[in-house]
């Protein structure tokens, strides 16, 4: 069963304002060109897997298995960010850098992704223990009463 998530739209729109701009600009550096449309291609790929239910149950397993993978996603999208701003601020933030970190937003999404879900599996996880506790405690009750 194919699976659409807020993450699929924004890996695809991803994609399309990274080929739109590549498009759009035929002077751009061939260098950047190639790394706009590699990032652009590489979002579209995303976007397709992203709509399996392997790749949330691949996140899953990378998560139980890792101890440090709760802190893993922060820590890629915090060094990414700063990277970003370094690279923005030591070259003036020309139209070439700042097209260089649009770049970098399919690392960010795929991580931002990850947090999503790890997250959502603790909700859930911890709502149904509740859920079992309540159930426990509606037993006791009516035993006792």
């Amino acid at each position: 069963m194919k699976r659409f998530t807020l993450f699929t739209f924004l890996y695809l729109a991803l994609g399309v304002c990274l080929t739109a701009i590549v498009l759009g600009y035929p002077n751009l550096p061939s260098g950047l060109q190639i790394s706009l449309f590699a990032s652009a291609g590489a979002s579209y790929l995303v976007c397709l897997f992203s709509t399996f239910p392997f790749w949330r149950e691949r996140t899953l397993r990378f998560y139980r298995r890792q101890n440090s993978a709760v802190i893993l996603p922060w820590l890629v999208i915090g060094v990414n960010i700063i990277v970003t701003i370094w690279e923005l601020q030591s070259q003036n933030w020309t139209m070439e850098a700042v097209l260089q970190a649009f770049s970098r937003l399919s690392v960010v999404l795929i991580f931002a992704e990850i947090i999503v879900v790890t997250w959502q599996v603790r909700v859930s996880a911890s709502q149904k223990l509740l859920t079992a506790k309540v159930r426990v405690l509606a037993g006791v009750r009516q035993r006792c009463c």
